[in-house]
Formats: C-alpha cells, structure tokens, sequence
C-alpha cells in the first residue's frame, strides 16, 4: 500500500505498465495536471487511450471531454461521439448526456434528436439534472419528438426543482400558453416521474 504521494505514482506507474486499466487513467490524470513534475499532456492522453480502449469508462469519457472541448488534443467532435457512446454503454450518465447534446446539435456526424431524446431521458433517469432543460425545450419545439407544452412544461418543472439555470426563462413563455388546467396537469406528470424514478 502506497505511504506517501511519491509511492502512489510509483504504484500507479508500475501498476499502469502491468495493464491495469484504472491505473493507467490515474497515471494520466496526474501526468495532465502535473501534479508531481511539469504537465506532460501528450503522455497523459496515451495513457487515457490505452486505458479506454482497455474498457474503463471513465477514460472513455474522460477523452469525449478532451475532444469535445480541444483541451490537450485538436478538437475532434466525430472522436467525442465515439468515446462518449462507448462510456455511455457502460451506464456513465455524463457521458450519455453528452453524447446526447452532440446529437442534437447534429456535432460530429448527423443530427439525430430523437435519438438525443431517448438520451436525455436515459440520462435523466440516472441523475443528470440538465437533462430535464434539453427535454422540455425539445418537446417546446418539437424537435426529435412530437410537440407537447403539457410535457415541455412538467420536464421544466423538473428542471426548475432541481435547480437548473435557464429553466425558469424557459418555463415562463411555455406555462403562458397552458391553461391552468394543463399547468396542473404538467404537475401531476413531473410528480409521477419523479415518483416512478425515486427522485
């Protein structure tokens, strides 16, 4: 067991040479943010590689964030669809909900927003607030599923509850359509949802 932080990136090192795949993106993480010496950048993203095409999910996202953004590597949001998908089949909420977004907006290859829909409810589910805003403003606009104001505004009470910017301004002109009847009946639609996902 390592004693001190010197014996931890001894251990990580060794422990990322013998291929394990956690390891490998600790080693990354510490060899990116310099922790010990100078950032070395070019080494650390082949560490997140060979630990995310190891299978550990969260080099997987860990290097969507890094081409998404073109943070240590030029900007590659084909390369971002392709590692968030990966660590989204393995269940990383993040991840699904970014992959989402880039779906969407048609980054990185086609627009596809009723699959972006899917994935923000699959991401929602699993706790990722922002994915009410993008659902509600969807079913405002109709994008990717059929147009509902009752459903935009229960996913927006969603968002609101949770405290997510933007949710208020967007809810506003969209309860100004509804009926007080439809308003309460968005209500009831976001309690159930989040009596039938324990939140």
């Amino acid at each position: 067991m390592p004693r001190n932080y010197g014996d931890a990136m001894r251990w990580y090192r060794d422990a990322a040479r013998a291929g394990d795949p956690k390891a490998m993106f600790y080693l990354g993480l510490t060899l990116e943010q310099g922790l010990q010496e100078q950032p070395r950048p070019a080494e650390a993203v082949a560490w997140y590689k060979r630990s995310a095409e190891a299978g550990f999910a969260l080099a997987q996202f860990k290097l969507g964030v890094l081409y998404q953004t073109g943070t240590v590597v030029p900007q590659n949001l084909e390369q971002a669809r392709t590692w968030y998908a990966k660590a989204a089949a393995q269940g990383m909420a993040s991840a699904t909900y970014n992959l989402a977004v880039l779906l969407e907006a048609g980054q990185g290859g086609p627009a596809e927003p009723s699959r972006a829909v899917e994935l923000y409810r699959e991401a929602a589910r699993n706790g990722v607030s922002e994915a009410f805003l993008n659902l509600g403003n969807l079913y405002a606009s109709g994008q990717g599923v059929e147009a509902d104001a009752v459903q935009a505004l229960a996913w927006l009470y969603l968002a609101g509850e949770a405290g997510v910017e933007g949710a208020d301004d967007l809810r506003r002109p969209v309860e100004a359509v509804l009926s007080q009847a439809e308003r309460d009946q968005a209500v009831e639609r976001a309690r159930r949802w989040k009596a039938e996902n324990g939140r």
